[in-house]
């Protein structure tokens, strides 16, 4: 169907009441609109001829194995057919006048029971958000490394956010359904099971008619739905917000041929910003401390592929996070020639500014849980420095160096035969750089 033939109506405050709702979408068959599906709180129509019709509403099969239009095909015989289902609690069915027989298949007090306890399932189905972005924190803790604060740091966290925004907006929209199917369920039991004797049309199973009680109030949702509504909505505008942030910020670029040579890219309009708001970052190389200087071999290349011939990639990316409004990562895999053959050697940077000094030494700590194991049966041993507020240092087979200093944070990892104590003063020369000192 094209688009322009649908219509979507908001339903009626008393759809809950299962007379007026049948009343009103053959009110609105009466005018052309055929129901075809429901959702939320909305009906969605598609226009065609004018006709009588007639609708019903019966309870689902807490209990059955088939589908809502399968249990929708047992009121055939009925003269009736399957239109849409609401909240997987209650069908919808459409019939000729004349030609259709209002029965109820199903009734007693064990089905209403089921199918409101399905209900209440619902409802803390609301909390469903909450418990996956746990699960997701928990994995990234503890399988993938990361901490709470690294997670910020990163800007990772806008994912899990705009996660829980997204699934919790549309639990909510699906409980606002269960909610009016509640009320219908209420409705049908009271009209059912306590029928009018004044409409001969309407019966239930057994054909007895007995009076009527009041129908489904559709209360409006409670203070819960509300709250959490609100939670939800923030959830999605932060982790929209957070994307948007982390990806319109994001300087990333890609290096070949002499490490010496690697410069910024002016012209693109991310880079030539990010330099204007940071001048003291011209003065460095974009890989912050190139490896050719730490090996101190002017003519080394980078190296594009591996022994196997996998493609490996010299980059440098610069971002930007609330937790640590600078950050950047470099990668570098070095290749040059000396006297007894090849040589090859590694160098991974991530360097983090802060928005408060407070978060340093915790940031610290958590970057040497992700890439040390930190905690683990092993504590690092820090080493005494002028330098810097803190730091360690692991030169033994790998190099991993861990530093802060004020509201700064640096991680390098390499793999070679230099020694990273030996090039502390370049390290601490090039965060006072990075700093704007």
């Amino acid at each position: 169907m094209k688009r322009s033939e649908k219509v979507v109506k908001n339903i009626p405050a008393d759809f809950t009441n299962p007379d007026k709702a049948e009343r009103w979408l053959e009110e609105n068959a009466e005018q052309g609109l055929v129901l075809i599906r429901y959702s939320g709180r909305k009906a969605v129509f598609i226009k065609g001829e004018p006709a009588k019709t007639a609708y019903m509403v019966v309870p689902m099969d807490p209990d059955g194995m088939k589908g809502p239009r399968d249990q929708g095909e047992e009121y055939k015989e009925f003269g009736w057919e399957y239109v849409t289902q609401l909240g997987r609690m209650v069908l919808i069915l459409r019939g000729m006048p004349g030609k259709c027989e209002r029965v109820q298949l199903l009734a007693g007090d064990t089905l209403f029971k089921k199918l409101r306890k399905k209900q209440r399932g619902r409802i803390w189905g609301l909390f469903s958000p909450f418990i996956f972005w746990l699960i997701w924190f928990l994995f990234f803790y503890f399988f993938q490394g990361y901490g709470f604060l690294l997670l910020f740091a990163k800007g990772v966290a806008w994912l899990i956010f705009l996660a829980m925004g997204v699934g919790g907006l549309l639990q909510m929209w699906s409980f606002r359904e269960a909610r009016v199917a509640d009320g219908l369920l209420e409705g049908i039991r009271n009209r059912f099971g306590l029928e009018n004797p004044s409409d001969g049309n309407r019966k239930n199973g057994a054909g007895t008619s007995v009076q009527k009680k009041r129908c489904g109030t559709g209360n409006p949702p409670g203070l819960l739905y509300r709250v959490l509504s609100i939670i939800f909505l923030i959830s999605l505008v932060l982790g929209m917000a957070g994307g948007i942030h982390y990806g319109a910020g994001r300087v990333r670029s890609v290096y070949t041929g002499k490490v010496s040579e690697a410069g910024w890219d002016e012209s693109d309009f991310r880079t030539k910003a990010f330099l204007d708001k940071y001048p003291s970052w011209k003065e460095i190389s974009p890989v912050l401390l190139p490896l050719s200087r730490l090996e101190e071999q002017p003519e080394m290349e980078y190296q594009t592929l591996d022994y196997r011939g996998e493609k490996l990639e010299n980059y440098s990316s610069i971002n930007r996070f609330p937790f640590a409004p600078i950050q950047a990562e470099t990668m570098q895999y070095g290749i040059w020639n000396s006297g007894d053959g090849t040589r090859e050697s590694t160098l991974k940077l991530e360097y983090y500014r802060l928005a408060s000094p407070k978060l340093a030494a915790p940031l610290m700590r958590e970057l040497g849980r992700y890439y040390m194991n930190w905690n683990k049966g092993w504590m690092p041993q820090r080493v005494a420095s002028g330098c810097f507020d803190e730091l360690v240092i692991h030169d033994r087979g790998l190099h991993y160096l861990f530093a802060r200093k004020d509201n700064q944070v640096l991680m390098a990892y390499y793999i070679g035969e230099e020694n990273l104590e030996d090039h502390l003063p370049e390290l601490e020369e090039m965060m006072d750089m990075l700093s704007g000192k």
